[in-house]
């Protein structure tokens, strides 16, 4: 596979780390920034997509 971006390597470092409660943990958070990175409100435009996936990264981290 060619991976073509940050995305890309991200997914798969999700997909194949290693199976230990700290990484799976981990790889939860990774998937949690870059969903909201993604997916940001309709409100939320350019480089506040950053900001807001880095509070839901926070409130991930403070819910466990």
């Amino acid at each position: 596979m060619i991976y073509k971006n940050l995305d890309d390597l991200a997914k798969a470092a999700h997909d194949c780390i290693l199976n230990t409660p700290e990484s799976k943990r981990i790889a939860d958070l990774i998937h949690v920034y870059f969903d909201a990175l993604h997916n940001p409100p309709p409100s939320v435009i350019g480089v506040g997509a950053i900001s807001y996936a880095e509070r839901m990264l926070t409130a991930a981290q403070n819910k466990a």
